[in-house]
């Protein structure tokens, strides 16, 4: 899935990706399920995010 708005395409290029990977969406789906609150699932999803970003620029 190609990234839609300047906004995908940024998420992508950090991740050093071509292309969208849904992976945020399915972590924060679970993340809400296990913890009881959507708001809580986006933060965790942002947190597992976040440390890819961090992983990728490392290496």
């Amino acid at each position: 899935m190609k990234p839609k708005g300047k906004r995908g395409r940024a998420m992508v290029r950090k991740l050093g990706r071509t292309y969208k990977t849904g992976g945020f969406a399915k972590i924060a789906r679970k993340a809400a399920k296990k913890y009881g609150s959507i708001a809580v699932g986006r933060r965790v999803a942002g947190a597992i995010f976040q440390r890819m970003v961090r992983a990728r620029k490392r290496g």
